[in-house]
């Protein structure tokens, strides 16, 4: 099979809208806010086995989530999708009123086109081209832990979890050394969190 056939198969996941609508919503907080830097004003999806995962990132922290697959086996490929156009799917999720939760969801990836469809509507945006950071190391969880006197970081950017983490959810920080980064574990009401999150420098 040659690569231009390759280029337009057909790649589908299905997931529940609330679930999705969740991941969307926690991962773009973490993604670069301006254009000037395309790939990182993005949140990638991608979806292997049994979740689809969202990851951003801002050079300062990073973040991850994962949900589960209405059907399992499900791949779809790394999408690098504008944050401007994340908004528009979220608005389309949206628009499907709260009580459809449950509702499926389907991301189908042809080409460098993603369309997310439910009930007959759908929004087709055009990926971002780039190569996005290397970040799995990062979340693996192999750094060994140490005992660290004190941490300082961005108030605003750990504000976030809060905004993130499921009602009553702990918020887990496990440190790796001195200005290394901090790995940031916990749960959403639907979506599996981790992220990394970067020291400041104090002067």
């Amino acid at each position: 099979m040659d690569t231009a056939t390759t280029a337009r198969e057909l790649s589908t996941a299905t997931v529940k809208l609330g679930d999705l609508s969740e991941l969307l919503n926690g991962a773009m907080t973490h993604a670069h806010a301006k254009s000037d830097m395309p790939v990182l004003n993005t949140v990638r999806l991608e979806s292997t086995g049994l979740h689809l995962t969202a990851t951003a990132t801002d050079r300062y922290r990073l973040i991850n989530g994962a949900i589960s697959l209405e059907d399992s086996g499900q791949t779809l490929p790394a999408s690098l999708i504008a944050l401007a156009d994340i908004k528009r799917i979220l608005a389309l999720l949206k628009g499907e009123g709260a009580r459809m939760d449950s509702l499926p969801v389907t991301i189908s990836h042809a080409g460098d086109m993603v369309s997310v469809s439910t009930r007959g509507n759908a929004i087709t945006v055009t990926l971002t081209d780039g190569t996005y950071p290397p970040f799995k190391p990062y979340l693996d969880g192999s750094a060994p832990l140490v005992a660290q006197e004190v941490a300082t970081f961005n108030p605003s950017f750990f504000a976030d979890y809060a905004k993130i983490a499921g009602k009553g959810k702990p918020v887990s920080v496990h440190f790796t050394g001195n200005g290394k980064p901090m790995r940031i574990l916990f749960e959403g009401n639907k979506v599996e969190w981790k992220a990394i999150l970067m020291p400041m420098r104090i002067k």
